[in-house]
């Protein structure tokens, strides 16, 4: 089931299939690993930004960016 990053929960590893706002943020995203069909894990999910990791990488994302981008458990 397709859903917005922001409602997945925490320990999660989920598959991005796309990211639904157009600007040079999405550039951005996808510079950060961000692009369909890589997998990203939810390490904290407080409601309010996420801490992602792709691989060894983590970092942070605003709840309002995260619900622009849409994955699959």
């Amino acid at each position: 089931m397709v859903v917005p990053m922001n409602l997945v929960q925490e320990g999660s590893i989920v598959e991005v299939k796309s990211i639904t706002k157009k600007s040079d943020l999405v550039k951005r995203l996808s510079e950060l690993g961000i692009v369909s069909g890589n997998k990203v894990k939810v390490i904290k999910n407080d409601g309010r930004s996420l801490i992602v990791a792709i691989e060894e990488s983590r970092f942070a994302l605003d709840n309002m960016l995260a619900k622009n981008i849409m994955v699959v458990n």
